[in-house]
C-alpha cells in the first residue's frame, strides 16, 4: 500500500463516492402526478447527490493528477483526496472556477462542459446548464454517446421551462433511451412525460421496465408499483391521448 499510485487511489475514491451517491439517488424518484414541486425536488436531489462527487472524477480525468490544480497541491485537491470529499458552496465555487479556467484553454472539452452544467444545475441556473449541455453534445467526443448526459440535459431544459417534460425534454429522453433502452432515469422521465401527456398506458409501460430493475420489497418498488397501478387504472377510464 505504501507504494500505491496516488492517482489510482484518487480514482478509486471518486468511484466509491459516485456509487454511494447513486445508492441514495435511486429512491428519490417521485411520480409527476404530484406536480412540479416533485420535479424540482427530484432534480435538486440528483445534482446534490452526483454534482460534487462527479466533480472529483472529472477534475481527475481533465487534469490528470489530483495535485494538478496548481504548482502545489491546493486545498481543494486535499479535500478531493479526503474521505468525505469537498463540501459546501466554497468548494463548489472553487471547482467551478477551475472548470471555467480549463474551458478557456480547452473550449472543445465536452466532459468539462458537462461537469460545469451539473454544477450550474445544482445552483439552479437551469438556462445556463441547458446551454452547457447543448454545447457539450455538439463537441466530437464520447459525451454524445452517454445516455446519462442526455437525461441530465432533459432535466435542465425541463426545469428551465417551468418543470415540464413536454416538448424538447421529451425528445432528449427519447434520445437517451435510443442509446440505452434500460437506462433507469430515462425510463422514469419517459413515464413521467407520458403521464403529463395523459398517455397513461405508455407511462405504465415505461415504469414497468423500470420496476424490473428495482429490488422487490423495497420502498421504491412499492411506490413505483402503486404509480403503475394508478396509470393503468387511468388508462382504462380515460380517452386515448390526442396524437399530433
Amino acid at each position: 500500500m505504501a507504494d500505491a499510485d496516488p492517482r489510482l487511489l484518487f480514482g478509486a475514491l471518486a468511484a466509491l463516492m459516485v456509487a454511494a451517491a447513486l445508492y441514495f439517488v435511486l429512491p428519490w424518484r417521485r411520480r409527476r402526478s404530484r406536480g412540479s414541486d416533485g420535479r424540482a425536488r427530484r432534480t435538486t436531489a440528483v445534482v446534490l447527490g452526483l454534482g460534487l462527487p462527479a466533480a472529483a472524477i472529472a477534475l481527475y480525468v481533465l487534469l490528470g493528477d489530483p495535485g494538478a490544480l496548481g504548482d502545489a497541491r491546493s486545498e481543494l485537491s486535499e479535500q478531493l483526496l479526503a474521505a468525505d470529499g469537498p463540501t459546501g458552496p466554497a468548494a463548489a465555487e472553487h471547482v467551478y472556477a477551475e472548470l471555467e479556467r480549463h474551458l478557456e484553454r480547452h473550449p472543445g472539452d465536452g466532459r468539462a462542459r458537462v461537469l460545469k452544467a451539473r454544477l450550474d444545475t445544482q445552483a439552479q441556473r437551469f438556462d445556463v446548464a441547458a446551454d452547457g449541455y447543448e454545447k457539450a453534445l455538439q463537441e466530437p467526443s464520447k459525451v454524445a454517446g452517454d445516455a446519462t448526459v442526455w437525461v441530465e440535459y432533459a432535466e435542465a431544459v425541463g426545469m428551465a421551462q417551468g418543470g415540464t417534460l413536454i416538448g424538447q425534454p421529451q425528445q432528449l429522453v427519447a434520445k437517451a433511451l435510443s442509446l440505452n433502452p434500460a437506462h433507469p432515469q430515462a425510463l422514469d422521465l419517459a413515464g413521467s412525460a407520458a403521464w403529463e401527456l395523459r398517455d397513461f398506458a405508455q407511462a405504465a409501460q415505461h415504469w414497468k421496465r423500470l420496476l424490473e430493475q428495482i429490488p422487490p420489497g423495497s420502498a421504491r418498488h412499492v411506490e413505483l408499483s402503486a404509480a403503475i397501478e394508478a396509470a393503468e387504472r387511468r388508462a382504462r377510464f380515460s380517452l386515448p391521448p390526442a396524437r399530433p
